[in-house]
């Protein structure tokens, strides 16, 4: 089975990311598995995780649930030797993908 390897970063300039990092639908939202923080600072906080398909349309709904946050996203299924990034904000997603 195929496993992205995910990286998210919460940038939050309104105080919000504290609440976020404590509320657990948005790990159930994006399919997170194996989740833990790496960083947890005032206005930025980082978390890794593993999602049995891609979290993109998760990140969406995600993103709409806080529209007060940036969510910058970089993930990767390494089986197929491919890498993206996204970018969220209020349900919005700039979205890219490498072949390597």
């Amino acid at each position: 089975m195929t496993m992205w390897k995910c990286r998210l970063t919460l940038v939050d300039l309104k105080g919000t990311a504290s609440t976020f990092a404590g509320s657990r639908g948005w790990i159930k939202t994006l399919g997170a598995r194996h989740f833990e923080w790496l960083e947890l600072a005032a206005k930025r906080h980082v978390c890794q995780f593993e999602t049995a398909l891609p979290p993109v349309e998760g990140l969406r709904k995600v993103s709409r649930r806080w529209p007060q946050l940036t969510l910058l996203l970089d993930y990767e299924d390494e089986t197929r030797r491919i890498k993206d990034l996204a970018k969220a904000k209020a349900g919005q997603v700039e979205h890219c993908e490498f072949a390597y």
